[in-house]
């Protein structure tokens, strides 16, 4: 499996500190999932189940950094998760024009859902600090997701 680049890693730095809320270097392993999408890959929940018995057999609850870049240089998910994610952002397409509430995506992230699903607002921030909106703070959503998944770009 091909290593990070150097961009890659440093993107995986940077959200790891941000799931590292005490800075003591290790992260619940009920957040792999999430961080693992926050840095461009697209597991099913089956595959986060897998990683986590992986990297954590003896059940200690947490994983580090290098145990989460293990994951990202040894792992392939599989499926065409871009377009999943653009279905996502279409149920936000009231008008079927491309464009969807910033706002209303970034409240349904942050409230919505079963809890250890949702992220926090600092996660939600970090995901949409690149986000171009139109005048009325609508995003892009087509754009977005290839900007978030540029690999197959």
């Amino acid at each position: 499996m091909p290593k990070l680049t150097q961009e890659q890693l440093s993107d995986a730095e940077d959200a790891f500190r941000l799931f590292d809320k005490d800075s003591d270097g290790k992260i619940p392993i009920e957040e792999l999932g999430k961080l693992i999408r926050v840095c461009g890959k697209n597991p099913s929940n089956k595959d986060v189940e897998k990683c986590a018995q992986e990297i954590d057999p003896s059940k200690l609850g947490y994983f580090t950094f290098s145990q989460l870049t293990s994951i990202l240089e040894s792992k392939t998910f599989v499926a065409d998760n871009e377009q999943r994610v653009k279905e996502c952002f279409k149920i936000f397409d009231r008008d079927g024009t491309g464009f969807a509430p910033l706002t209303e995506i970034r409240y349904a992230l942050v409230n919505l859902g079963t809890g250890s699903d949702n992220l926090t607002s600092e996660q939600a921030d970090e995901i949409f600090k690149y986000a171009e909106t139109d005048d009325s703070g609508n995003l892009n959503y087509s754009l977005f997701v290839n900007f978030l998944m540029p690999s197959k770009h």
